[in-house]
């Protein structure tokens, strides 16, 4: 197995970057955003790159100071599981079946054999980027929905409202009533996960994919609403992401 194997999630982004960690920024005034914490003057030095082949999702190995990247997961029962929609399986399985088996890599090309049991699933799911030659990994920490609608400063989001929000900007447009279906069945209790479940086998695979992995990204990075028309000004809304972060391996 090689790192392009893996289970990745890709989306068409601005990616803002220092050494350690990405920003990432997706909306009708994206570049604009992205623009804006290029240049907003705070350490560390940022810069714009190119998207990568994907997103790589982790876990926390409660023994190791890196991920797991997940491939797919083995169920106690030998059922295999290879979409993104398995991190909604370990979040209302792992306590029955802690044996289940986690298959994926390391940042250092390592294919450990793990169980859900060898995991801190007190933490949320992590997101990397792979970037550069030699290979550089980036912990992506931030989330920022440029929308030319919002008035007001930086609003933080989180959880399924994230993973709404950016669904409303970035699935297409013949997939607008299925994300507002959605909307609708969260407004009314239902967790996002479950009313993706429950949708699953009616929907296309490619629309389930968009769905399932913003939503694990929501749980992996902090999300904000930003509108760069109106601003945000010179370092407004910087301390929502933390972009300093050290590097551990």
């Amino acid at each position: 197995m090689n790192f392009t194997e893996l289970l990745h999630f890709d989306l068409d982004c601005e990616i803002v970057a220092t050494d350690t960690a990405a920003l990432l920024a997706v909306g009708d005034r994206a570049a604009a955003l992205s623009e804006h914490f290029c240049q907003s003057g705070l350490t560390p030095p940022r810069a714009r790159l190119d998207p990568p082949a994907g997103i790589l999702f982790g876990l926390a190995i409660l023994t190791e100071p890196y991920p797991i990247l997940v491939n797919s997961l083995m169920t106690e029962h030998n059922a295999r599981l290879d979409q993104l929609s398995l991190f909604g399986w370990i979040e209302e399985n792992a306590i029955l079946e802690p044996r289940a088996e986690i298959l994926g890599l390391t940042p250092l090309g390592q294919e450990p054999v793990l169980f859900l049991r060898d995991l801190d699933l007190d933490r949320p799911p992590e997101a990397w980027l792979k970037t550069g030659q030699p290979a550089r990994w980036l912990r992506v920490v931030g989330v920022a929905l440029a929308d030319g609608r919002h008035d007001g400063d930086p609003l933080p989001i989180s959880g399924d409202e994230a993973a709404l929000a950016a669904l409303e900007r970035v699935a297409p447009q013949d997939a607008q009533p299925f994300v507002a279906d959605l909307r609708a069945t969260v407004a009314g209790g239902v967790l996002l996960r479950s009313a993706l479940r429950q949708r699953r086998k009616a929907t296309a695979s490619g629309l389930m994919r968009l769905c399932d992995g913003w939503r694990v990204l929501s749980r992996a990075a902090r999300f904000a609403r930003f509108n760069p028309d109106s601003g945000p000004r010179r370092g407004q809304g910087e301390g929502l992401f933390r972009l300093e972060l050290p590097r551990k391996w």
